[in-house]
């Protein structure tokens, strides 16, 4: 008999040991006792998560599609949701009055949205918003915060991805400050592709301009550069990699001490959580991808 989450009268995901290969349609697999269309939760923390851990989740989390320009969460104002990324990259923007916005750090399927929220604080001075579309799995930030006084595991979790996310914030302000142009856009390309799982990046010039902070020609002039040395090639509103380690040679070293901390998170491995995929609002979100 299946086990109901203590504070909820909703059904709960189905969770499932990672070895696990369930049947699947279309792309979408069946469950094995009720034959509900289901698919895999795809965002690494809620993977790194046990199925106990995940029960308490489980009933609260709900798809949010995400297009491009979508705004997560808006300088000083209050955080409603946590967003965990299933699908797409989200950049944390800062500003000044007298300058634009500039990357801080990028958040893809790797973590999640609302670091302020987790840690107790309702507002934060960042903006984020999707730079490639996607969907998320969202949870209300008092649901959010119920789970973690609950059970230690979630806490722990979402703690040591927000030391990752300090790491990535640190090493992007030297990045910025003291590397090339042609560094920091290979440093971009190759987290993004991290977290998509993908070599077509769906970005474009001006999203990548404000991204870097500089002008859309300094952009087109040094995708040029990459794209020529075989690195990638540029399509209509995407970038292709098709040689990494050629833009791994041309990033500098900011891009390994970001990716080597974020591969210390879930060093247990992952659990194969699902989710339901008959409602509208996740055939909405599974059509963003």
């Amino acid at each position: 008999m299946e086990r109901r989450h203590p504070l909820s009268s909703r059904a709960p995901r189905v969770s499932r040991p990672i070895e696990a290969r369930p049947e699947k349609l279309d792309g979408i697999a069946l469950g094995s006792s009720k034959h509900e269309h289901t698919v895999r939760v795809k965002n690494r923390l809620l993977a790194g998560l046990g199925p106990d851990s995940f029960e308490l989740l489980g009933p609260f989390l709900q798809p949010a599609a995400l297009k491009r320009g979508a705004i997560l969460q808006d300088y000083n104002h209050p955080i409603e949701h946590i967003h965990f990324i299933e699908r797409g990259v989200g950049s944390l923007l800062v500003r000044t009055q007298r300058d634009g916005p500039v990357e801080i750090a990028i958040v893809g399927r790797l973590g999640f949205i609302g670091v302020a929220a987790v840690l107790g604080i309702q507002r934060c001075p960042n903006r984020c918003l999707m730079s490639i579309p996607g969907y998320a799995l969202r949870i209300a930030v008092p649901d959010m915060q119920r789970a973690m006084q609950k059970d230690p595991a979630i806490r722990q979790q979402l703690f040591s991805y927000i030391h990752a996310l300090l790491v990535q914030n640190a090493q992007t302000t030297l990045c910025s400050a003291r590397h090339s142009l042609e560094e920091r856009l290979s440093r971009w390309l190759l987290l993004a592709a991290d977290r998509l799982d993908d070599g077509i990046i769906p970005v474009t010039h001006d999203m990548l301009s404000v991204i870097l902070g500089v002008r859309r020609a300094s952009i087109t002039t040094t995708l040029s550069e990459l794209e020529q040395a075989g690195g990638l090639v540029r399509l209509r509103g995407a970038i292709d990699i098709r040689d990494r380690r050629a833009i791994e040679r041309r990033a500098c070293e900011c891009y390994q001490i970001i990716a080597s901390e974020y591969r210390q998170l879930n060093r247990n491995g992952f659990h194969e959580h699902r989710i339901p995929a008959a409602s509208g609002l996740m055939r909405t979100c599974l059509c963003c991808v």
